[in-house]
């Protein structure tokens, strides 16, 4: 089995754990403790900088910046406008050439190397200034996905590729919450259903989903 359809797999298992619906729903209630649609909405979100307000909406995903990150991403640089420059902000993953993506890999791997910041935090950082494109790779959802080593991007842009999934994904998006994009949809339910952080652990217990065990291996 390919990657990516072994990567279908592990989405769908999450899509059918029943009542998913609704932990994902919770995660959009403005009157949960989660990021919801803030991440999206919080602010400004010029498409060629980084702004205080982008930072600020990253800290809702439980992370934290070091003073000289957030100096030199608020000084800003002709390379990071160009950086941005190169991704469209109406580009979805699934959609994207390999010359976009590998310029997406570029403005990563920059960010990545910033005091205290990491792929994880570089990955929220750039899935806030391109939702569409940019998926966030946290290690909750590495651990469930399990995808290739450094090929997250273009497995998950592969395997979203079939339009059956992406509207199995879709049909989570409680009615009304508008701004999250797909990709975020797919983060929410995955980190919902199997991260240990308190608040999921709540969320879970309040909609009835039973904890989640270790991933069984798919297959191949």
């Amino acid at each position: 089995m390919h990657s990516e359809d072994l990567l279908r797999v592990r989405i769908r298992d999450v899509l059918a754990v029943p009542d998913i619906e609704r932990l994902v729903a919770a995660y959009f209630d403005p009157n949960k403790p989660f990021a919801g649609t803030s991440f999206d909405l919080l602010g400004e979100n010029p498409p060629d900088m980084f702004t205080l307000d982008d930072l600020l909406a990253t800290t809702l995903l439980d992370i934290s910046w070091r003073p000289l990150a957030i100096r030199t991403l608020l000084a800003g640089g002709g390379h990071l406008t160009a950086g941005l420059a190169t991704l469209p902000t109406d580009l979805d993953l699934w959609n994207a050439s390999p010359d976009i993506l590998r310029s997406a890999g570029v403005l990563h791997q920059w960010l990545d190397k910033l005091p205290g910041v990491g792929p994880v935090i570089a990955s929220k950082l750039l899935a806030r200034k391109r939702p569409r494109l940019v998926p966030i790779h946290d290690s909750v959802v590495l651990r469930v996905l399990a995808p290739p080593e450094n090929q997250f991007w273009t497995t998950l842009a592969t395997a979203l590729t079939e339009s059956t999934l992406r509207s199995e994904i879709e049909a989570l998006r409680p009615s009304g919450v508008d701004s999250p994009s797909l990709l975020r949809l797919l983060d929410v339910a995955i980190w919902t259903c199997h991260s240990r952080a308190r608040n999921a652990r709540k969320a879970r217990g309040a909609v009835g989903i039973t904890e989640p065990g270790p991933v069984p291996p798919v297959k191949s």
